[in-house]
């Protein structure tokens, strides 16, 4: 799988693990409770992101500013962004 120019290839596990750490360190003492139910798509070389209540709206932004990223998606206040058949309590 080619991830990009220039960039290594990461394994699931490591995009997950880079994705997670970038949210909880950078992006996540940037929300509040207004944020709550938004996606983010952060590119775990990078460490760019965007955030939308629409996931798909921003995956396109963050291509368009970032075309080679290599997204992990994660939503405000969720341990997951997407659930089939149960849901969770939100919190920050």
């Amino acid at each position: 799988m080619d991830l990009g120019k220039g960039q290594p290839n990461l394994t699931d596990v490591e995009i997950s693990a880079l994705g997670k750490l970038i949210y909880r360190l950078k992006i996540r003492p940037l929300m509040t409770e207004k944020d709550i139910g938004k996606y983010v798509i952060v590119d775990v070389y990078s460490g760019e992101y965007e955030m939308d209540e629409d996931s798909v709206k921003a995956d396109h932004r963050l291509n368009a500013r970032v075309p080679d990223a290599c997204g992990y998606i994660m939503r405000v206040g969720y341990s997951a962004a997407y659930f089939i058949g149960w849901h969770e309590e939100p919190e920050l």
